[in-house]
């Protein structure tokens, strides 16, 4: 063999140089197109895509909640005053339910009370009226009105807070604002007065203001204060001020609650009663379910831990001591009638949503400086793109809109068409041709496609470049 090819390069020494420059140029023009870091400027190897395919996408922050009451209420009264308690911890009451009863003796005085308190808002109110009528008259006359209120005749029937106001009104339209202010709240502890006459002369009683449940019973400095939970329940979940920044009120939230119970050795006697009772009653045997919501309230300031849903909370799902944590509020949207309060459960609050979009690493993302070739003053402006092949296999750099960007993820609608291959950020000329790879993978369809190819194609493609 190798004396054969001695004799062929003694015999044809032009012939055998033409080959073997012929064959250093190929190996050369396959090196050059195929290497990776290839400096050939109108051929790309192509060994990373995604195709596009605009589809509905959104960004969600998804966190542990639990099931606490809408609003707690709490009715204090008179501890000597009254002659029983007739509700327990723990016990499921109606609105307008009897909490306790006043004592019969003590009723009179009760009545007496709050009838002298509406008298002296009446005698306040009608006071208030004759100093607004005194301005008015002022702010009618043809004179100049004076800087200060001429209302020296009536301020000794004002009460004092009213009187400093007044000193302190630089207008006569100032003052007549103060007064108004001050008849409509006159107007409304009257209003309170009255309902609490109406509810003595009725039922002689401290009734539940909502359907719910008595959740504390305190004695406390001659008052005892009944806490009722009410029965309507939303979820309170705790968020990091990154993710409370990106949430928002009327957020939409998809939520589940967990079937099964959850009581600590750290939660408070009260809640414990409040549980028992509720499960009693409930008789909670439903499966895991679904439900939506909306976020009704988001707070500002960081969470109290030693606030009792914040301490339920922190017990199943202990949050960073040296983090500040935010309450956010949930509504669903159905009512909540099989979870006890402080059942543990999971929101996904979605932040952002989009529709006839793509998604790609954010790190594909190629952003140009563009000018106004028409306006040579105007200031240049930055412009997103992605690099993506045409249907004639060329590369090219599209604009596009960015809806968000979720967890390294960047979510953009354009006007490319579903199938186009998507590329990375690697910097390439626009109109370039492109050429895969053989795929390193056990997918079929990628397979399937590269079958298609001949040894001659590759050979063929690698010679001409295109």
């Amino acid at each position: 063999m190798m004396s054969r090819l001695r004799t062929f390069i003694q015999d044809k020494p032009w012939q055998f140089a033409s080959i073997t420059i012929g064959f250093i140029l190929v190996a050369a023009s396959i090196y050059a197109t195929f290497e990776k870091n290839s400096a050939v400027t109108r051929t790309y190897f192509v060994d990373e895509f995604k195709r596009a395919n605009a589809s509905e996408y959104d960004a969600r922050i998804e966190r542990p909640a639990i099931v606490t009451p809408t609003t707690t209420e709490l009715v204090t009264a008179k501890a000597d005053e009254l002659q029983s308690i007739e509700v327990q911890l723990g016990d499921v009451v109606t609105s307008s339910q009897e909490l306790a009863i006043y004592q019969g003796s003590e009723v009179d005085d009760v009545r007496a009370r709050l009838e002298k308190e509406r008298s002296a808002y009446q005698r306040e109110l009608s006071d208030l009226q004759s100093a607004l009528a005194t301005i008015e008259r002022d702010l009618r006359s043809s004179r100049k009105p004076e800087s200060s209120i001429k209302t020296q005749q009536k301020e000794k029937d004002l009460n004092v807070n009213v009187q400093l106001d007044l000193a302190q009104s630089e207008s006569p339209a100032t003052a007549k604002a103060i007064i108004e202010g001050n008849i409509a709240q006159a107007n409304r502890q009257i209003s309170i007065v009255d309902a609490q006459i109406n509810e003595l002369q009725a039922r002689q009683s401290v009734s539940s203001p909502v359907d719910g449940v008595v959740a504390d019973i305190t004695e406390s400095g001659g008052y005892v204060t009944f806490t009722i939970f009410s029965d309507e329940r939303n979820l309170r979940t705790y968020v990091t001020e990154k993710d409370w920044r990106q949430i928002e009120s009327n957020d939409f939230v998809e939520l589940a609650i967990k079937n099964n119970e959850v009581e600590e050795e750290n939660q408070s006697e009260a809640l414990r009663a409040a549980l028992d009772k509720h499960r009693k009653k409930m008789e909670i045997e439903a499966p895991d379910h679904l439900l939506t919501g909306v976020v009704a309230q988001k707070l500002l300031l960081p969470a109290d831990f030693t606030n009792l849903w914040t301490a339920n909370f922190n017990v199943l799902h202990p949050m960073k001591k040296k983090e500040a944590y935010y309450e956010i509020a949930i509504t669903p949207d159905q009512t909540i009638e099989e979870a006890p309060f402080a059942a543990d459960g999971n929101v996904a609050i979605v932040t952002d949503e989009a529709t006839d979009a793509n998604r790609v690493p954010s790190d594909w993302i190629v952003e140009t400086i563009e000018r106004d070739e028409e306006d040579e003053f105007a200031e240049p402006y930055a412009v997103d793109n992605i690099y993506y092949i045409d249907y004639d296999g060329k590369v090219r750099l599209e604009p596009i809109d960015i809806a968000f960007e979720h967890k390294n993820k960047t979510v953009f609608t354009s006007l490319i068409d579903d199938g186009a291959p998507l590329l990375n950020s690697a910097t390439r000329e626009p109109l370039a041709r492109t050429f895969r790879t053989m795929p390193m993978t056990l997918e079929k369809k990628q397979w399937r496609a590269f079958k298609k190819l001949k040894w001659k194609d590759y050979v063929i493609y690698a010679v001409s470049g295109h």
